[in-house]
């Protein structure tokens, strides 16, 4: 509702302004200069009205700090860009998707404790698991790269598809165990509502 008064009241002033520029001014370019004082004050005015800014506070977990909750969600969301980055030079299609599900589930993750903080109590070690699955990933890269693989190589190479397919499936395991937790809020909210309706 404030935005909208705010745009009716700086175009309401602009096209006044215009109106009265143009019927003072003399000159064959009235109008025009008009029209650029008009949009000047149209500016103008909104800058008198600043937008409401919404402050949306979350209450983080106790013994987690504003700066350590920021510093959590940076180098999750850093060591995310970097396995990204990595499936990018994965060839191997099959693997690449399963890199980028994991990315995707990482997301999903980012998204649901900058809603919920108090989530992050049961993945504290998630930064420094994605950033061990980077490294794994960058050893992988280097190796697959090579054209002559020996026997041990080849094995190292499918022990780490493994291992990473692996991990996709924590992430799964975590997702839903999050997603469980909202449900269950839910459905105590839910049931909360309906007991505080019953009127008999």
């Amino acid at each position: 509702m404030y935005s909208i008064i705010r745009e009716m009241t700086s175009g309401l002033g602009a096209a006044f302004i215009f109106i009265l520029l143009w019927i003072i001014l003399p000159g064959e370019n009235d109008a025009l200069f008009a029209f650029f004082l008009s949009l000047a004050s149209y500016f103008g005015i909104r800058l008198l009205f600043p937008p409401l800014s919404r402050k949306v506070s979350v209450k983080l977990p106790e013994g987690l700090s504003k700066e350590a909750f920021t510093a959590f969600l940076v180098a999750c969301t850093e060591s995310l860009a970097l396995l990204r980055k990595d499936a990018e030079s994965i060839n191997k299609l099959p693997f690449r998707r399963n890199v980028l599900h994991l990315c995707e589930l990482g997301d999903e993750l980012l998204v649901n404790f900058e809603k919920d903080p108090q989530d992050v109590q049961v993945a504290r070690a998630l930064p420094d698991r994605l950033q061990r699955l980077h490294e794994i990933l960058t050893g992988y890269l280097e190796l697959a790269s090579q054209r002559n693989q020996s026997p041990q190589t080849v094995r190292a190479i499918q022990d780490t598809e493994k291992a990473v397919t692996k991990a996709v499936n924590k992430f799964e395991q975590l997702h839903h165990r999050l997603l469980e937790n909202d449900a269950i809020d839910l459905s105590t909210s839910a049931k909360t509502l309906d007991n505080l309706l019953d009127f008999d």
